[in-house]
Formats: C-alpha cells, structure tokens, sequence
C-alpha cells in the first residue's frame, strides 16, 4: 500500500505539538550478514555507501545496552536521496545466527517504484538471482509484489494506481476498499506476461480481472 486517507479528527488538547516527520532509516538485525548484504545490493542495484567490521579487540558493550554501530558489523544503504535522506542499515550480530526471525516486530516493508513497467521490471531483476513474490496483489489504490529476505523478512515492491493522492484517496474511502483492502490476489507470472504482450494497464488493473488473478 501508498497511503491511507488522513484523518481529519481534532487532535487531542494539548501543550505539545508533534513535528512533521519522515522515515529516514530502517534497521534490519541479522545473523547473516554475508546473504543480507547480497540480496539487498541486488534488490537496490548498488552496494553498501558505508560498511565496518567491530574491531575485535574494542571493549565489550555495556551490559543492559542495547547493541550499538559499534558494536556490530555495518552496512549502510543509499535508498533515495532527494530531498531527504532515505537509508536501509544492516546490524550484523553474530548471536543471531540460526535464530527464527518470526514474532512480534517488524510484519513488512515497503519499496515504492515510480510505475507499472518498474514493478514488471524489478519483477525481472529479481527473478534473474531466482528470487520470486511469495505473493502479489493488486489493492486496488495500489500494485504489489511480495518477497523474502534471506532472514525471511517481507520486503514489498508497490507501484501505485492512480496517477494522484485525490484519486488514490477517494478510492480508500469507497466502498470497494473498504469491503476487501487487500484487493485481488495475483498471479504474477501472468500478470507480467500480459503486461509484456501489451495488455492496456486500465484492463491489467481490474479488480476483477480473472486473467490475472491467483
């Protein structure tokens, strides 16, 4: 999904105001740094801007801290640039290793391309190192493909459907949206089949397109 309708409910009275913020970074924890470190060079087309190994020799962490950059193996990933800074970071913790990544926490998170055509081609690119969605949907507001990492996070690539906010929102406060907001299961290969042979994207995106759906 892109976005959901702001609510419009007076804020609670208070002395305090919240700023307007920005996700600016998303950390993963993993055992496998190695695996992690390839799949995301690959998922975003270019390597780390920043790594470093702890050095061996460097005090150990404070006991009851939590782990720390220093602490661990770093990478640092240049998602988007402009006009602010979005960065994905991979802590490697060596205590992580065999662990199950399942529980409470992180569920997914989400790529957003520019277009129809980049979800069908990053579909292609992650195919080419035999990765493939564990599911893909069509939401209706929005187009997405659904992967996992080596650690088994979810990881979702999303185009959305609607060329404006206006028309994205009216959709999520219709009835449609609010009856099934996970929209039409997908198979992809054929979704991206008919999207090469030329299918127009008004008929791809039908909610009730049979000739696509899972």
């Amino acid at each position: 999904m892109t976005t959901t309708p702001q609510s419009t409910a007076a804020p609670a009275a208070t002395e305090t105001q919240a700023v307007a913020l920005q996700i600016a970074e998303v950390v993963l924890k993993t055992g496998r740094y190695d695996d992690m470190a390839a799949f995301y060079t690959h998922v975003l087309g270019h390597g780390p801007f920043y790594e470093r190994t702890p050095d061996p020799d460097a005090p150990p962490r404070p006991a009851g801290m939590p782990e720390r950059a220093v602490d661990v193996r770093l990478g640092f990933f240049r998602v988007h640039d402009a006009p602010h800074t979005q960065v994905l970071a991979l802590f490697g913790i060596d205590s992580l290793i065999g662990t199950d990544a399942s529980g409470p926490g992180l569920h997914h998170f989400q790529f957003g391309v520019g277009s129809l055509g980049e979800l069908v081609t990053q579909f292609e690119h992650m195919a080419s190192i035999g990765a493939r969605p564990h599911r893909a949907a069509n939401h209706g507001q929005a187009t997405s493909f659904y992967y996992r990492d080596p650690d088994g996070n979810i990881v979702e690539f999303s185009c959305a459907n609607f060329a404006t906010i206006e028309e994205e929102v009216a959709f999520m406060s219709g009835p449609v949206f609010a009856a099934n907001p996970s929209g039409l299961e997908l198979n992809p290969d054929r979704f991206v089949t008919r999207y090469r042979a030329g299918d127009p994207e008004d008929e791809l995106l039908r909610l009730d397109n049979q000739a696509v759906a899972l």
